[in-house]
């Protein structure tokens, strides 16, 4: 039996039902009103990069290690890639069994790593770089398809929305040109195609699609995103009558969607409660002062927008931007001797200033929990311009990540005004607490993804209670008749099933898969890496 399973990051039934019950995803329907459906929680933070590897080992970020797009050090931080995680992935362990497996564009896969089968690795790949398993793998096709593409080609700003549209289309296209290609192409049992333009989309556009929108406005692109999932859902046609009748088809995104009203630089908020503090360099108190007065990367983005010539970043040298950027407050001028906690992440991600594990670390075990209580206490003061609180909800570690890497994760998850509000990824955008996203995106992350699933033993027409991201993992090794590891904290989802027969487990030692040694990516490549989380909202 073939297993085909579609990846579209950012998916919602909150669109995808509406359109589909107006007739704009055919196909989707088919595969919704023939097999099963279900909400998906996704991770904590909802984010692309611990959701995929969650998604791909059953395990969570503290067993896994990746817990954000970049792993915190206190001023600094290292990007993710697919050395650093830390458990199996599904290829490999679907390859040590025998199968043939085809991955095509799933972020955090890069550098690829060599599987019984094929791979192109997603967008956290550099240009440039060997993105794809077996190295030739590319070259074979590119004359019949072109370049592949891993990214937009066009950074979205205000007033240059058909362009970004037409590219995002573009690159619809070429994945799924990709995809149809190798499905028949290539030999494979499993294959998993990823979809990373709508997600893209979203965060740009929203606002001119969701009426209730603060920021909407009328516009002739009110249905681009409905009319880039409706192409999607032309390619999911297309590869669903490339398959055999007896071939199982899943659908799944790694989060959801909803609007974006405005962004919390928390760094701002901390200082004001005294939990973050700055040197008393002269330099410093210098940049805090021209930080309140606007010279700040927001301030200098828009001049930077206006001129039309905010993609020269990508073709400057990393230390030049290091340079410009150091003109900024930043954690550079943090004075960590004095600091109880820090923000990096754009969800709402908190880290604790703890010895042994931050670099300049003072919180000792034993002061541990009462200090993250102060930082808890002093977010209740969070309030938007109007007074009215912000704070949602906020998860400590605990109750969030179990593993050996655990302690690496965020202390402190926030949920800020029901995912409506987010945070500034680093430092601050500017002297503000409450402001506007720096490029105008007006869509963000929700916890609440997709998942369909459709095939000869699952059932059909049948709408289930909510899942979560880790059971995919155990669902499809005992989908094909493999036992399920018992380190997975994912359950089978045995409720899709005609018959679900018995779930057999495992005991193993995950040594037979490598020692999972972390690399780092070159200084070029990482610049290449860094730029592209920017122009995405990421960094």
């Amino acid at each position: 039996m073939k297993l085909l399973i579609v990846g579209i990051d950012g998916a919602t039934f909150d669109l995808i039902h509406p359109w589909a019950q107006e007739g704009y995803l055919p196909n989707l329907t088919k595969l919704m009103s023939g097999g099963v459906q279900s909400n998906l929680a996704s991770t904590l933070p909802p984010v692309t990069s611990p959701a995929w590897p969650t998604f791909m080992t059953g395990c969570n970020p503290g067993k896994h290690g990746v817990f954000d797009f970049i792993q915190p050090s206190g001023a600094n931080y290292d990007l993710v890639n697919s050395t650093k995680i830390k458990q199996p992935t599904l290829w490999q362990r679907l390859s040590a069994s025998g199968y043939r497996v085809g991955v095509l564009n799933v972020p955090v896969t890069y550098p690829p790593q060599p599987i019984n089968g094929f791979m192109i690795s997603g967008i956290l790949s550099p240009k440039g770089g060997e993105i794809c398993y077996p190295a030739d793998l590319i070259s074979r096709y590119k004359s019949d398809l072109g370049d592949y593409r891993v990214a937009p080609n066009i950074q979205y700003k205000q007033g240059t929305e058909a362009e970004f549209i037409d590219d995002i289309y573009g690159l619809i296209r070429a994945h799924g040109d990709w995809a149809l290609h190798l499905m028949k192409a290539e030999s494979w049992d499993v294959l998993m195609m990823h979809f990373i333009a709508l997600d893209i989309m979203m965060h740009a556009l929203w606002r001119f699609m969701d009426r209730s929108h603060e920021r909407y406005e009328p516009s002739p692109n009110e249905n681009a995103i409905r009319d880039g999932y409706r192409l999607v859902d032309e390619y999911i046609g297309r590869m669903l009558e490339a398959l055999p009748d007896d071939a199982a088809v899943m659908v799944m995104s790694d989060h959801g969607f909803g609007p974006l009203r405005n962004m919390v630089n928390l760094n701002v908020f901390l200082m004001q409660k005294g939990l973050l503090k700055l040197s008393r360099k002269p330099m410093t108190q210098l940049k805090a002062s021209a930080f309140r007065l606007g010279l700040t990367p927001a301030g200098v983005y828009r001049i930077v927008e206006k001129l039309g010539i905010q993609n020269m970043a990508t073709r400057v040298s990393k230390n030049t931007r290091n340079q410009v950027v150091g003109k900024f407050l930043s954690f550079e001028n943090v004075d960590w001797g004095q600091t109880t906690a820090y923000s990096m992440g754009h969800v709402g991600q908190i880290y604790m200033n703890v010895a042994g594990r931050e670099p300049n670390g003072i919180i000792e075990k034993d002061n541990y929990d009462l200090a993250r209580k102060q930082v808890i206490d002093a977010l209740q003061d969070l309030h938007d311009e109007a007074g009215r609180p912000l704070i949602s909800q906020i998860i400590i570690r605990e109750e969030t990540y179990q593993g050996p890497f655990a302690e690496d994760g965020p202390d402190l998850h926030l949920i800020i005004d029901d995912y409506n509000m987010i945070a500034f990824p680093l430092f601050a955008t500017d002297g503000k607490v409450i402001t506007n996203q720096i490029r105008g995106d007006s869509g963000c992350h929700r916890r609440e993804g997709i998942f369909i699933a459709k095939g000869p033993s699952i059932k059909s027409d049948l709408q289930l209670p909510e899942a979560s991201i880790l059971d995919l993992a155990p669902t499809i090794l005992h989908l094909l008749n493999e036992p399920v590891p018992r380190i997975m904290d994912g359950e089978v989802l045995a409720n899709i099933f005609d018959d679900p027969g018995e779930v057999r487990y495992q005991e193993e030692d995950t040594k037979e898969f490598g020692d999972f040694d972390s690399q780092s990516l070159s200084d070029e490549e990482t610049a290449q890496v860094e730029e592209r989380l920017r122009s995405l909202g990421y960094l």
